[in-house]
């Protein structure tokens, strides 16, 4: 949501005679309020996640959410992965902003709750609980994973 202009724009700039307008020069509450406010609101949409493993599979069902505040990105997503024997490292793409903290925290269901945000990426990555090690798409065959985290980004 921006903010209502309505108030800075009914201000008049003072001529120099220091007898018209406002003594608030609008530029400058432009330039050092209003536009960097603006671009720390909240924001929100949806995204589409994708198989980044370089596997190819095709989700039988996706969806995702996000909201951010500033540098603060929260996302949700829901992936049903299909059926396969492929065994390479699970990855999940397509978040709408860069991880710029090494983890983030995150939380889960399905065959895992261990999640990790690589930094610099745009991907999840699922992991063992008990072992950590990184599962394969094969070990979330058909499973209907919802997960949602809380990262940093620019």
């Amino acid at each position: 949501m921006a903010i209502d202009r309505g108030p800075w724009n009914a201000l008049v700039d003072d001529d120099g005679s220091n007898l018209v307008g406002s003594i608030w020069n609008k530029q400058a509450i432009k330039d050092v309020l209003l536009d960097p406010i603006d671009n720390s609101l909240l924001a929100h949409g949806t995204f589409t996640p994708t198989d980044a493993s370089g596997a190819g599979l095709a989700f039988g069902f996706t969806q995702g959410k996000f909201s951010g505040f500033g540098r603060l990105i929260f996302v949700w997503l829901q992936v049903v992965y299909p059926a396969t024997s492929n065994g390479a490292f699970a990855k999940i793409g397509g978040f709408p902003h860069v991880v710029r903290t090494p983890a983030g925290v995150s939380q889960g269901y399905g065959p895992t709750k261990a999640w990790w945000l690589p930094e610099g990426s745009t991907t999840f990555e699922p992991h063992d609980l008990t072992t950590f090690a990184h599962l394969t798409n094969a070990q979330v065959s058909g499973a209907n994973l919802i997960v949602s985290a809380t990262y940093l980004t620019d």
